[in-house]
């Protein structure tokens, strides 16, 4: 697990779009070059910063050995689908590929049902530290640690209260503050689960689901296996941890999921008073290709 990769920006509003419309020529492409910083209209740090966020969220990716990224299938399918992100299904379909597209970032970490409701930021800095001493047994510096810890709650906790006094950047908030997945209470600088996020969409499900069941990086999952899930497995919790969703609301996403997308894709059933999940494997892309398709039927039906 490397830290600061991110250069401590947490992801800017087109930031995402900015790194898709780099890569969506065809070719890999590198973003430590001023050339590409002054491209995307940011500076060479920043620039840095989207790189590695591309490839955090799942939507890029990087050969061995090799310094530039390029767009994965996934990431294809959210250029060609929805590439400023106006959705919010894309956002989540976006968080689900990033916290099971690896091991190489923190935040499958801070987003564990392991994770406590509520929390300092100390008390989080130093459980993160122990966990990475474990991880690589030797100590992480404590500037890291912070840094970590304050960039991915930037990342994902909207504040509860903006002081006037901040720095007038610091207003660009994240895009994923939209999943309402995590609240930050300025006064007394905690963090808390909301509990309340914004709806999910089940392709959402699918995508997590498929991935952990499966043991695999949501890129490289077994298309069209029959999983069936139990509502006590550790992919659930998981997944619920990841959506902000108890077991039952697992359940009535996929419930809806299957009226959505039919029964043979998703649905929820009872087997010996047992509730279970049975869904088809597919992966990220497979899913994203699935949501649009879905959203430009709603959206005509609509017009």
């Amino acid at each position: 697990m490397k830290l600061g990769g991110h250069q401590t920006f947490s992801p800017r509003p087109g930031w995402l779009t900015k790194g898709l419309m780099h890569l969506s020529g065809g070719e890999a492409g590198s973003f430590s070059d001023r050339a590409t910083a002054d491209g995307m209209g940011v500076g060479i740090n920043m620039s840095k910063s989207i790189g590695w966020w591309m490839g955090a969220t799942g939507l890029a990716t990087r050969g061995k050995g090799k310094s530039s990224l390029e767009l994965t299938k996934f990431g294809r399918a959210i250029a060609d689908g929805d590439p400023f992100m106006t959705y919010l299904e894309t956002l989540w379909l976006v968080h689900a590929c990033a916290v099971t597209c690896g091991d190489g970032t923190s935040l499958q970490w801070f987003m564990s049902p392991e994770r406590p409701d509520r929390f300092g930021r100390s008390e989080i800095a130093d459980d993160f530290s122990r966990a990475i001493e474990a991880f690589k047994g030797t100590a992480p510096s404590d500037k890291g640690v912070h840094g970590e810890v304050s960039t991915i709650m930037r990342t994902y906790a909207a504040p509860v209260v903006l002081s006037s006094s901040r720095d007038p950047e610091d207003n660009l908030v994240s895009p994923f503050h939209r999943l309402g997945l995590f609240s930050h209470v300025n006064a007394t600088d905690r963090f808390e689960r909301t509990g309340n996020p914004t709806p999910a969409p089940p392709e959402a499900l699918g995508l997590l689901l498929s991935a952990l069941c499966m043991e695999s990086s949501p890129h490289e999952v077994e298309g069209g296996k029959l999983l069936t899930v139990s509502v006590t497995d550790k992919a659930v919790l998981k997944a619920g941890a990841y959506l902000g969703c108890t077991r039952e609301q697992i359940l009535e996403l996929a419930g809806r999921g299957g009226a959505l997308r039919g029964n043979s894709k998703m649905s929820v059933e009872t087997r010996a008073g047992e509730r279970i999940v049975r869904l088809k494997s597919a992966p990220a892309s497979v899913w994203a290709g699935s949501l649009y398709r879905r959203l430009r039927v709603t959206d005509r039906k609509a017009a």
